[in-house]
């Protein structure tokens, strides 16, 4: 059977396996992720390297998902946001030459949605957003069945969006909607101490002053999915990245969406993304088989 390699490229760590096109993985893998771009491409070459080692031929190509504003034909990436070592080089076209095997890359948010599409929450959806809330904030409209990208293939970006500002300050001072990371960093900060989310979620109930920290941040979310929903009118607006497995997230998100946006609960559900960890290389694998087929 032909398999091919899926990484699903972050900040944090790169997740890799081998996947077969019915989208069953082995040999998986997470690898931390290097900051050097020359030590980052090193990395994802030995990774590679190691697969087809294991594989040999039937190993027909590289699906990557990751960060960025990426042209999927041409392979480059022009995320003014991102690393250095997302940028400096094109993983399409440099990938393709140190390995001799054909190579997809795409945004990971528009992965994360594809994966959703195919075999996750989305499944039957025409219209469908899918925002990602984690290390940072990502999303991906999917439109009458087809992945919208936009002219720049940056459509989605919903971590610009404002959710406030301060009128009597001389730059307005936005406040923008915040992933999941700064929601920790402004607990541990009141605290005085490193927490994670999961510390959050256990003392929503017990500390005040945590909660009121977590309502905000959870009204900016549902600020900026509302505003969204209402522009597109989607049947399914799904929540994934880690936080999206605390059901109490999920429910306190709905509930303040819909109290803000009247009706709208008639015409778009909100619900978790059900592909978890592997969405990223799901999807990946699917922008493959759209680029060269199976």
């Amino acid at each position: 059977m032909k398999k091919y390699i899926v990484m699903d490229i972050g900040g944090t760590f790169i997740k890799s396996s081998v996947m077969s096109p019915d989208f069953k993985e082995e040999s998986v893998k997470s690898t931390p992720t290097k900051r050097d771009p020359e030590e980052f491409l090193a990395q994802l070459v030995e990774l590679i390297d190691g697969y087809k080692a294991q594989y040999g031929e039937i190993l027909q190509g590289i699906a990557i998902s990751m960060a960025g504003f990426i042209n999927p034909v041409t392979g480059e990436n022009t995320d003014y946001t991102c690393g250095e070592r997302f940028l400096k080089y094109n993983l399409k076209e440099k990938l393709k030459e140190l390995t001799g095997l054909r190579v997809s890359v795409e945004n990971d948010s528009n992965c994360a949605a594809l994966a959703e599409m195919k075999i996750g929450a989305g499944v039957g959806a025409e219209t469908v957003c899918v925002m990602t809330v984690g290390t940072g904030i990502g999303a991906a409209l999917i439109i009458n069945g087809k992945l919208h990208r936009g002219k720049s293939f940056k459509a989605g970006e919903l971590g610009f969006c404002i959710t406030k500002y301060n009128k009597d300050a001389a730059d307005l001072e936005p406040r923008r909607v915040v992933a999941t990371s700064i929601l920790v960093k402004r607990c541990s900060e009141l605290l005085g101490k490193t927490v994670d989310g999961l510390y959050i979620f256990e003392n929503l109930d017990k500390d005040a002053g945590i909660k009121a920290i977590y309502d905000e941040w959870v009204t900016d979310i549902a600020i900026t999915v509302g505003n969204i929903a209402v522009a597109l009118d989607p049947e399914k607006f799904l929540i994934g990245g880690a936080v999206s497995t605390q059901k109490r997230f999920i429910d306190d998100l709905k509930a303040k969406v819909f109290s803000l946006y009247h009706r709208l609960d008639e015409f778009t559900t909100i619900e978790a993304c059900t592909q978890g960890n592997n969405a990223g290389k799901i999807g990946a694998l699917t922008i493959f088989f759209d680029n060269y087929g199976e």
